[in-house]
């Protein structure tokens, strides 16, 4: 288990065995417990003294071994990845940097969810953001608190949603249509920097940039989507519901 904390595989087996077997061990009798090579033994013990999860004591000329308590550890461990995380922020704090226009892609889902949550979290006058119903759950609240702040909240969804936010937008979809649209994402913060993902050949690819005319156009695509949206909703009934032809036409404007 410590090799997810950045423990070597030795170190590991040492104090594993140190805290199964449960009384002071000698270096020898560690080693051959362990399966640590005698050669190492003392190398990885060091290690573990210096890094304050195994204890030394010295009898005569024997020195003998012990395991810290394992909640010693836990409290340690989570008191040294607050500290470097700390440290990692002051290190790379945001300093006001120059315009960037470049278009950056983006391939990993997690990485880019978590941008969306940290670009909400810094938004200071207005987010617009379109999404599934279903992937809102991550950042309503972010979104509803954003509001209260007094930033500008507009938030288009496929699906229902309950939330307070009062500029949401609704697209209505009958779920015949829906099972067979492939999923987007689409954010702009502070009219400063868009972020864009659809679902394509299994996964969801994106990109993002502060370039002007990008983040101009994408605004401009999202009130598109808006408009889209409150036609959809005013002449449902009549329009879209017993017209296949125009309702096919505005599924495929949107998706």
């Amino acid at each position: 288990m410590l090799t997810r904390f950045g423990f070597t595989d030795y170190e590991n087996k040492v104090y594993e065995t140190l805290h199964r077997i449960g009384v002071p061990m000698t270096g020898y009798a560690l080693a051959k417990e362990s399966s640590v090579p005698r050669g190492k033994i003392y190398e990885v013990l060091h290690r573990l003294v210096d890094k304050g999860i195994v204890l030394e004591s010295m009898t005569g000329n024997k020195s003998e071994y012990q395991a810290v308590d394992v909640e010693i550890v836990i409290n340690a461990l989570t008191r040294t990845f607050f500290d470097n995380v700390k440290d990692l922020r002051d290190a790379y704090r945001e300093e006001r940097a120059e315009a960037d226009d470049r278009v950056w892609m983006l391939k990993d889902d997690q990485s880019m969810l978590l941008t969306m949550e940290e670009w909400i979290k810094k938004a200071t006058s207005s987010i617009r953001l379109s999404l599934w119903s279903d992937e809102y759950a991550a950042v309503l609240p972010l979104l509803e608190q954003k509001e209260r702040e007094g930033v500008r909240v507009e938030a288009l969804t496929l699906g229902e949603l309950e939330t307070t936010l009062s500029g949401l937008y609704t697209f209505p979809v009958p779920s015949k249509e829906q099972h067979s649209l492939e999923r987007w994402r689409m954010l702009i913060v502070d009219e400063s920097k868009m972020m864009l993902a659809l679902f394509h050949g299994g996964e969801m690819k994106g990109m993002m940039t502060s370039a002007v005319p990008f983040v101009q156009f994408f605004i401009d695509f999202f009130y598109h989507d808006v408009a889209l949206t409150e036609i959809t909703n005013q002449y449902y009934d009549d329009v879209l519901v017993h017209n296949e032809k125009i309702r096919s036409l505005l599924i495929r404007l949107r998706y």
